[in-house]
């Protein structure tokens, strides 16, 4: 067993104990007392599987401590009619942030994945948060999941979409939009895989895009500086909501804990295909993820990535 806190190295230990006719010896054994861990700031919303009730669950399956910050704090999702709450005020998000530099947390931090915002003048201050954290950690990351919108339609403000097009998204070391969203980034209508290749290029920076539609069904493209990558799963007759937050969720977390390109790529897009199957089994309009958390870091379905080969 691994006991995990947040101070740093590792140190050897003898406080395993195991009984061997009645008597207790002490093993020597190793604590890690280093954990990846990611700072994940996203809606959260009461009585639905999105945002952060998706990432945070997720990752921390994978093993990745997450600490959580919320953009909204809402009772229910928004498409179900007036949510209850709102969004987080820009200070007062500033001001948790403060909080956790204030622990001397920014250092144990090896991810920012930034989501759903509540309002546009959030995004400067996730910005100066990333600022600090690179500054404790210059081997710290920032990724972003825009959630603008899906299927031809934006479901946020044009303030936020502007907020996260021309203020988040250049500023990311990773981009993970949907196939929407990418056409939202480079102003391009995204129709299919070569699209989307040619797309996700025009960003000049890793970039991992979902729900591509494919001739079985949808896709999933990981475009890098040196690669590409496609994995695609069959057709389902619906999905239900935070799909996306799910797949990006697992994708960084597998990343952040060392997984190599395309087993993240295979992994993430596995257990969301059958995180959906058993929501759809049992009938419900959310994800199902206490109930189908056994698939997150060991999913049923291993679609294998297919490595594409680059063009100019």
């Amino acid at each position: 067993m691994a006991y995990k806190d947040r101070s740093g190295a590792g140190v050897r230990s003898s406080l395993a104990r195991s009984c061997d006719a009645g008597e207790i010896r002490l093993q020597e054994f190793e604590v890690s007392r280093r954990v990846k861990t990611v700072l994940s700031i996203q809606s959260q919303v009461a009585g639905a599987r999105v945002g952060n009730s998706v990432a945070a669950f997720a990752m921390e399956r994978l093993g990745v401590r997450v600490f959580q910050l919320p953009t909204t704090i809402l009772g229910r999702r928004p498409d179900h009619g007036a949510p209850g709450g709102g969004a987080l005020p820009a200070a007062t998000l500033a001001s948790m942030i403060d909080g956790l530099g204030a622990d001397g947390l920014f250092g144990e931090i090896d991810a920012v994945l930034s989501g759903y915002l509540g309002q546009a003048d959030q995004a400067p201050v996730i910005l100066d948060a990333v600022e600090r954290i690179k500054a404790a950690n210059p081997k710290a990351i920032y990724v972003c999941d825009p959630v603008l919108g899906d299927e031809g339609k934006l479901f946020v403000s044009d303030g936020i979409a502007d907020a996260v097009l021309n203020g988040l998204a250049p500023r990311a070391d990773w981009l993970v939009p949907n196939a929407y969203e990418l056409g939202l980034l480079t102003s391009m209508t995204i129709d299919g895989l070569d699209v989307a290749r040619k797309a996700a290029r025009r960003l000049e920076k890793p970039v991992l895009v979902s729900s591509i539609r494919t001739a079985i069904g949808l896709g999933n493209l990981l475009c890098t500086p040196h690669s590409e990558w496609f994995c695609e799963t069959a057709r389902l007759p619906r999905a239900p909501k935070g799909t996306g937050d799910l797949l990006s969720a697992l994708y960084v977390g597998r990343r952040v804990r060392g997984d190599a390109l395309a087993i993240a790529l295979e992994g993430a897009t596995g257990a969301v295909y059958d995180v959906i199957v058993r929501s759809l089994a049992a009938e419900s309009e959310d994800l199902l993820l206490p109930a189908a958390q056994d698939v997150l870091d060991d999913p049923v379905t291993w679609p294998r990535a297919r490595s594409l080969e680059l063009t100019s």
